[in-house]
């Protein structure tokens, strides 16, 4: 037996009606608020994101759809309230999910804030949060979540 133990943590969500529903059995990364173009014009504001490892999530539901475009992720939603899931770019071992679509407690926080410099004019001033901010890409180490 390792002298480390391993710890899954379970976290659940859904859409706005229910009719898609997920589980992730592993580690949720913590969150990244994205503030690229095509984030804002999917969920209507700058989101918070968090990530797990593709294998850990179980995806129920039979109104879950995607949409696709050849040169970007494809972007997950449910195709009965309209709620956006999740962000994936399939090549990658994680799978990007809406943190407000997490059940409470989601046991997360907010890591960073990506993409500063293509936000929009009525964010005016970013948060002083004391978190990083990056103005083109995500933290070092992180894949982008758009």
């Amino acid at each position: 037996m390792p002298p480390w133990r391993e710890v899954v943590t379970v976290a659940r969500g859904q859409c706005l009606c229910g009719s898609v529903r997920y589980v992730v059995r592993g580690q949720l990364r913590d969150a990244i608020i994205c503030h690229c173009r095509d984030c804002r014009r999917w969920h209507g504001t700058s989101p918070a994101m968090v990530a797990a490892d593709r294998a850990a999530v179980e995806i129920t539901g039979d109104e879950l759809t995607w949409y696709e475009t050849e040169d970007k992720p494809r972007r997950g939603f449910c195709r009965r309230c309209g709620a956006s899931l999740f962000w994936d770019a399939t090549e990658r071992p994680s799978l990007t999910i809406a943190a407000g679509t997490l059940d409470d407690p989601t046991g997360t926080t907010v890591k960073a804030h990506i993409f500063t410099s293509h936000r929009q004019d009525y964010e005016t001033t970013l948060p002083d949060d004391g978190l990083p901010h990056h103005p083109y890409s995500a933290p070092p180490g992180e894949a982008s979540v758009s």
